[in-house]
């Protein structure tokens, strides 16, 4: 075996006997108290809140009629992605509200 190898398989025979001296010569209680924090718990939003509107499909062809449909569908579409993100900014104040922490934001 190598001198290197020696040194380190040493190395590590030491350094492994010094923690297991200091683990166990830790026999008193630690002096700091332990404080114990609750962790929080998000309420579960509404079901309804939790459904993404569908994407309507890209238009077909380039004729005007199929895209306007497209444009009236798309619009549709981004009504209900305003109306879905006004509830949830409608729920979270609610909960602010429950939780008394309306003045924290």
């Amino acid at each position: 075996m190598s001198l290197l190898k020696t040194v380190k398989m040493q190395a590590v025979i030491v350094l492994t006997a010094l923690a297991i001296t200091a683990c166990s010569s830790t026999t008193a209680p630690s002096a700091t108290e332990i404080k114990v924090v609750e962790k929080a718990v998000m309420p579960t939003p509404p079901a309804a809140l939790m459904v993404a509107p569908v994407r309507p499909n890209p238009p077909k062809d380039g004729k005007t009629a199929t895209l306007l449909e497209h444009a009236a569908e798309f619009g549709g579409y981004v009504a209900e992605l305003e109306n879905q993100n006004a509830a949830w900014r409608d729920w979270v104040n609610s909960q602010a509200e429950v939780d008394g922490s309306e003045g924290a934001r």
